[in-house]
């Protein structure tokens, strides 16, 4: 996510504003087709939904194993940066997908939670969904906290 438009730590509005623009996604998120639902700093949670394209077509007709994963990740993602209210970017360091049922080509919604947030990293879970509630897939992960660039730099 690009924040040096802003100053660094980003109030709701300006996450609100910053990610509801597709033009602020990096260009992953936006692949995947990226839309911010609704996010809470103090609850560590945020929900977010993603539209598979064509191309993310498995021979079975569903969304392959690794944009189901990139979903996941990129919603626990923006989750540990939006606890952080971006002033520390959030690189994986470990994840762990299990896949429940295959993820059909429509729109699903993710959403990430910290678990535990300490000074030098981060413990998240995932799930997707469809619309109606149905459990695709579920992960966790570990993150290190890093800053982000400040403008300028």
């Amino acid at each position: 996510m690009r924040t040096r438009e802003v100053g660094l730590p980003l109030n709701d509005e300006e996450i609100r504003r910053l990610l509801g623009s597709p033009a602020n996604h990096p260009p992953s998120a936006r692949h995947l087709g990226f839309e911010l639902i609704d996010f809470s700093v103090d609850g560590g949670w945020a929900e977010v939904a993603f539209t598979p394209r064509p191309e993310f077509a498995n021979p079975q007709g569903s969304v392959q194993g690794g944009f189901v994963c990139a979903m996941l990740d990129d919603a626990m993602g923006v989750t540990a940066s939006i606890s952080q209210r971006f002033d520390a970017m959030v690189p994986t360091l470990q994840i762990s997908v299990s896949y429940l049922r295959p993820t059909p080509m429509t729109r699903v919604l993710a959403r990430g939670e910290v678990l535990r947030m300490g000074t030098a990293t981060a413990h998240l879970q995932g799930v997707l969904r469809l619309g109606d509630g149905t459990l695709l897939a579920t992960a966790a992960a570990s993150a290190v906290l890093r800053p982000f660039p400040k403008p300028g730099r």
